[in-house]
């Protein structure tokens, strides 16, 4: 369960839940949107790549994710929807519409390369 990231709020609610009561009980809902954010562009990018050659890092924590290549150069930043200062509110939402955004934005830096 520790991997595993959540595709909407309700599976939020059950990683927290479970981290809370594995020994994480400083864990917040926030704490996992922000952990959901980096861990779902980094998946969707190693299955697009069919490995990890691209790395995700916060360049500003829930408001903007740096994608770096293999030698550590900057191919591009993924942002939260318009109208969305954060990835955690933009998840919170809509987590259909956040994931879609996700999509949009990889598929453009996947295809500068």
């Amino acid at each position: 369960m520790f991997n595993i990231v959540p595709n909407d709020m309700g599976e939020v609610a059950q990683k927290l839940s479970f981290l809370q009561a594995n020994g994480q009980e400083n864990m917040t809902e926030q704490d996992v949107l922000v952990d959901t954010a980096k861990e779902g562009l980094q998946e969707m990018l190693d299955e697009a790549l069919e490995g990890p050659y691209f790395n995700v890092k916060w360049r500003t924590k829930d408001q903007e994710l740096l994608v770096t290549g293999a030698l550590k150069e900057e191919i591009g930043t993924v942002i939260p929807r318009e109208g969305f200062d954060t990835f955690s509110a933009d998840f919170k939402n809509n987590a259909i519409l956040f994931w879609r955004n996700y999509g949009k934005q990889l598929t453009a830096l996947i295809n500068q390369e």
